[in-house]
């Protein structure tokens, strides 16, 4: 009997201890992040079967959750807030290009070639010529405009990238803290344990993660370790890595030989190599000039010490083109010339390297003839820049004028390298709102829309620059146009030169004023067909040849598809995350139905334990007045 009022009374305290759970999960109801909690019990153990038993004992109070489903819910959860940083990017894009009517690049477009137009009708009117010049400044305007508005764009992503690394660093300590307590605690509690599941949804939103508890508490990020053994916290960091733009024209044959010229390339001429930098600045070597320093002394391009014998051949033409584009002031603000690849040593200085292409070249002295290598002097895209050579070789009536190739392996163009790395690990991310934003300030992510647009706007650029640059006549208003026109094949071709134009971007575009006075009406008739012209290969693919007028609305039609596509996957994405929430929250939110089902069943448990210890008592009172 006594026995029995044991067991009654375990009942009893377990009862009251599975209502008060049930209370503490109404009065959770909305509670954020709350998770309903079950109390798990068990028998009382005993020696053997003879035995009735010993009653009851609460084990724990778990939480509803499922690891399994709250790891695809995260995942969904990194997914979606990517996409929605990527709308907003790719919206703010598509309202740099909004225009109207009368308002925007189209209608400047539109305007330049009518005024172009009008002034054809009569070239020698001023108000015409005025026109032409105002229109043109502001066509040019508009494009650096809409250019700076991307920049604008980038720099800011740039500083909300920083700001986002560091929140997440932030959270990062913060899980660190409370899976210390956790750790701390012999029974882990379920708020310290609700608290950073918060956490890492939070932290789900920024970047994907992956999480483990099977033997011990782990967090990934991008597939690398942030956060293991519970308390071990490893920070994310932002690296900026920014590397020069390098062009390189390389030697053909180990004897020196550049692909600069040909075999032909000689005095018969006036054989000339010329380097354009920004299809504006340009400097040009001749085939038996002598060049001179600033003081007027022959400059000893042969490096023996003998100045006499220095005149420009095949044999030195690297070294005379590397101290003439070096010599040139408003070229060595933007690029600096070498003859051949160098390295960095410890102190900072260059040191010539061998020809990575030609192992058993191995000629370091600077001044024997290598290749030419002309770089920017600003790392990463800032210092990006077009530079180009033509050689001019003249053979009896014959001139040949081609464009020298840069070496595809060895070139480099201007590259802004910005990743995430955790205990010096570089990290790929698959969602969250970062993922978008290191995208789109990586150069070479493969999805960055800011340089994709400003690409486009600069071939617009090159390509008006590159029309109005000048022509050859071949009939009837048929032309050969632009830099086509400066490759002549003999002097029976004669380019005519406008220059409307000058630069090889957006940011170098400029309109000469003072040529607008040189157009006759030969020139203008030539500039009449360009706006019609409707097979310009912008992207020099040959695949999309296409009017200016049309290639712009082309860009405005990529921008708003872009962004449509991405806001259809948006809202599928989102139908799928709630789906999941709305699955997860049905197993782990509280059920006020339930719930109450759950207090009667316990409450009628509490009251019979309760009757049993009142039965108890009366028959041992029974029992004791028997004896009396």
């Amino acid at each position: 009997m006594i026995n029995s009022l044991n067991v009654a009374q375990t009942g009893l305290a377990v009862a009251q201890v599975q209502v008060e759970g049930v209370m503490n999960n109404l009065a959770n109801e909305n509670t954020d992040g709350y998770k309903s909690r079950t109390v798990n019990v068990s028998e009382l153990g005993h020696a053997d079967s003879r035995m009735t038993g010993r009653g009851v004992l609460v084990d724990d109070v778990s939480r509803s959750t499922s690891i399994y489903m709250y790891q695809n819910l995260v995942t969904e959860q990194s997914k979606q807030t990517s996409l929605e940083e990527l709308d907003v990017m790719l919206n703010d894009i598509e309202s740099i290009f909004q225009e109207t009517d009368d308002s925007g690049l189209s209608a400047d477009i539109n305007r330049y070639f009518q005024s172009l137009e009008n002034l054809r009708t009569s070239p020698q009117n001023s108000i015409y010529k005025n026109d032409v010049t105002n229109n043109a400044n502001i066509l040019v305007e508009d494009l650096q405009s809409l250019y700076s508005d991307i920049e604008s764009r980038e720099e800011s992503t740039l500083e909300k990238t920083e700001d986002t690394v560091l929140e997440i660093n932030n959270i990062l300590k913060s899980i660190g803290a409370v899976s210390k307590e956790i750790i701390d605690s012999v029974t882990p509690p379920n708020d310290l344990l609700d608290r950073r599941d918060a956490l890492e949804k939070e932290l789900a939103t920024y970047i994907d993660v992956e999480i483990s508890r099977e033997d011990s508490y782990e967090l990934k990020i991008g597939g690398a370790t942030a956060v293991r053994f519970d308390t071990n916290v490893h920070a994310l960091n932002l690296v900026e890595t920014h590397s020069p733009q390098k062009d390189v024209y390389t030697t053909d044959h180990i004897n020196g030989v550049s692909n600069l010229v040909s075999a032909t390339w000689d005095a018969e001429g006036p054989d000339t190599v010329t380097y354009m930098l920004q299809n504006e600045f340009s400097v040009t070597v001749t085939h038996g000039e002598v060049i001179k320093d600033a003081a007027g002394n022959n400059i000893d391009l042969n490096g023996d010490g003998d100045t006499t014998n220095d005149a420009v051949t095949s044999s030195n033409i690297v070294r005379a083109m590397e101290y003439k584009i070096n010599s040139e002031k408003v070229m060595l603000g933007k690029v600096t010339a070498y003859n051949g690849q160098y390295e960095l040593a410890d102190d900072g200085s260059k040191i010539l390297t061998n020809n990575p292409l030609h192992s058993d070249y191995d000629i370091l002295d600077p001044n024997k003839e290598r290749y030419l290598v002309v770089e920017a002097n600003v790392d990463g895209e800032a210092g990006a820049f077009v530079g180009e050579i033509l050689v001019n070789d003249t053979e009896g009536a014959v001139v040949s004028r081609t464009h020298v190739e840069k070496e595809a392996t060895l070139s480099k163009q201007g590259i802004d390298d910005i990743h995430l790395e955790i205990f010096e690990k570089e990290i790929v991310l698959k969602g969250g709102i970062l993922k978008p934003m290191i995208d789109n300030i990586k150069t070479e992510s493969g999805n960055n829309d800011f340089s994709v647009y400003k690409e486009k706007l600069d071939q617009f650029a090159i390509m008006l620059s590159d029309l109005s640059s000048g022509f050859i006549e071949t009939g009837v208003d048929e032309y050969v146009y632009g830099m086509d026109a400066s490759e002549l094949h003999t002097d029976s071709d004669q380019k005519v030169n406008i220059g409307l134009f000058v630069g090889a971007d957006v940011k170098s575009l400029e309109f000469q004023d003072s040529m607008v006075n040189t157009l006759t009406q030969e020139k203008l008739d030539y500039l009449a067909t360009i706006q019609w012209k409707d097979d310009l290969d912008f992207d020099g693919t040959g695949m999309n040849n296409t009017s200016f007028a049309s290639f712009y609305q082309t860009i405005r039609v990529e921008i708003a598809d872009n962004r449509e596509n991405v806001i259809f996957k948006k809202e599928s994405q989102t139908a799928v995350t709630e789906s999941l929430q709305t699955t997860y929250d049905k197993l782990t939110k509280v059920d006020k139905d339930k719930e109450m089902i759950e207090l009667i069943k316990f409450q009628s448990a509490y009251e019979a334990n309760a009757k049993m210890i009142t039965v108890v008592d009366e028959m041992l009172q029974t029992l004791l007045g028997m004896k009396r």
